[in-house]
């Protein structure tokens, strides 16, 4: 059985976060026996800007709006917190994450190193087919935002540019760790401190794709992992209020 035409933005009651403006998602069809297409629901929602970190994921309302039964809905937040992306607490239910100070910098540390290696392989890989045109085109198309770094598009700009770094290294387990690394729980919870964590470092892309596309694995990957360190060193600057309490899940 299947409900058609569902609307995304589900009615959640929510923890208080700093305020977020969003908006609904197009509808969706979904089979309503499958948690793992409700898992791609709010995975989807999170990254799109339709979830706040801390808000609380509701049962009832999930069921209704799915149109499923409760075990599937619990066996979707089950996998939700398994990817660390859900918390699961017996008084206060199902949570999207909120991210504690120690635990930014333990993920951008380890992402420090992963970029790193993934512009190491890039380079080493820029020669082999059609990796350099590929990769030019999306160096291109993130640098042509350097004059107007405010732009929504940005966004999928930026997140071609580093996806096509994993794609021409062609590292699978790579690949795989990235895509259970989810970055955009950093970008959902701290978007009021964009200003301070996102301003665009243009000249970090630059030295990174033009060291990319001269083949020069040791400097490509200087560069990114200078550029994730220069990332790390903004968020240690933001106020503790932007964090969770260490003591809370």
């Amino acid at each position: 059985m299947t409900k058609a035409n569902i609307q995304h933005k589900l009615r959640l009651r929510r923890a208080p976060v700093p305020v977020i403006s969003v908006k609904p998602s197009a509808p969706a069809t979904i089979s309503v026996s499958s948690s793992d297409q409700i898992f791609r629901e709010i995975v989807q929602g999170l990254y799109d800007g339709h979830y706040a970190t801390g808000q609380r994921l509701v049962e009832s309302d999930l069921t209704r709006e799915f149109g499923t039964s409760r075990g599937t809905v619990r066996e979707a937040l089950k996998r939700l917190a398994a990817e660390g992306i859900v918390t699961l607490n017996l008084h206060r239910g199902a949570q999207i994450r909120r991210l504690a100070r120690v635990e930014v910098r333990d993920m951008l540390a380890l992402l420090e190193v992963l970029i790193g290696f993934a512009a190491y392989l890039a380079a080493d890989h820029i020669d082999e087919g059609k990796n350099a045109r590929m990769f030019q085109t999306n160096f291109d198309a993130v640098m042509s935002y350097e004059s107007r770094p405010d732009s929504f598009d940005l966004v999928r700009a930026r997140n071609r540019f580093y996806r096509s770094l994993v794609d021409i290294g062609n590292n699978r387990e790579l690949r795989q760790v990235l895509l259970r690394y989810h970055v955009h729980l950093l970008r959902v919870q701290f978007r009021p401190y964009r200003v301070e964590v996102e301003t665009e470092r243009f000249s970090d892309y630059r030295k990174i794709g033009e060291a990319v596309l001269a083949g020069d694995s040791r400097r490509a990957e200087a560069a990114a992992k200078r550029h994730v360190r220069l990332i790390s060193a903004a968020f240690e600057k933001l106020p503790q209020e932007a964090f969770s309490s260490p003591d809370l899940p």
